[in-house]
């Protein structure tokens, strides 16, 4: 187990203190001269892009492109317990996200497209094994078939 950092290092951090912010809050306060008047809402709004609010689900975007691009996969390399975890999952977060205060939308958008495509590809994934299952069966009688 790694050693536990100073309670300093942990104080500045959370105070924003730490060269990470300082960039951001620099990075933020540049932008801010930049913003139309219009935009200055979404801006300001406590899951606009100023918070992590907005940026995770951006990045979370990827789950939903991953998960399209893998619809031209075979139904046989699915993994159905991924699928299920992953489709699970994102449905609490879909919850979760209308449950918070303030309510963050693009939160909700991205969680449900995740379910979404998860939960199809499990519907792909037991479809297949469901149909394989029949050709067995169908394979295991016909040569008891034969026999007579």
């Amino acid at each position: 187990m790694p050693p536990k950092p100073p309670a300093a290092a942990l104080a500045s951090v959370a105070k924003g203190l730490g060269l990470h912010s300082k960039v951001y809050n620099g990075l933020i306060g540049v932008c801010d001269k930049f913003v139309p008047h219009k935009m200055r809402p979404l801006w300001m709004h406590p899951a606009g892009p100023k918070t992590i609010f907005f940026w995770a689900p951006i990045v979370k975007w990827g789950l939903v492109i991953a998960g399209l691009s893998d619809l031209t996969r075979p139904a046989d390399t699915i993994s159905p317990n991924g699928c299920l975890a992953l489709g699970a999952t994102n449905l609490i977060w879909t919850r979760y996200a209308l449950v918070i205060i303030p309510k963050n939308y693009s939160l909700f958008a991205v969680n449900l497209f995740v379910s979404l495509t998860q939960l199809f590809q499990l519907g792909r994934a037991c479809n297949y094994k469901f149909e394989q299952s029949k050709l067995q069966k169908a394979a295991a009688e016909k040569p008891a078939i034969m026999q007579q």
